[in-house]
């Protein structure tokens, strides 16, 4: 490879003549930001889903609570 002037994060390749990043710290931390940032979005989705069943849950002891008020009134008590 060959260097670039003026540059130490970059190098150009000498069969390709692709420019390089041959930064590995930088790498290592974009490695890490991207685990991270997968690791919030699945947390994101498992909190959505449990948000989502405890409304669910909560919708059904309304309507448990409705029958049993329901009834109690038709009983005239």
């Amino acid at each position: 490879m060959k260097a670039i002037e003026g540059r130490i994060d970059i190098a150009k390749d000498n069969v390709s003549g692709a420019v390089l990043n041959i930064d590995h710290t930088a790498y290592q931390a974009a490695v890490s930001a991207s685990k991270l940032r997968e690791a919030s979005k699945q947390q994101l989705e498992s909190n959505t889903n449990d948000i989502n069943s405890i409304k669910e849950e909560l919708s059904e002891i309304k309507q448990m609570m409705r029958q049993l008020l329901g009834s109690v009134m038709d009983d005239g008590r």
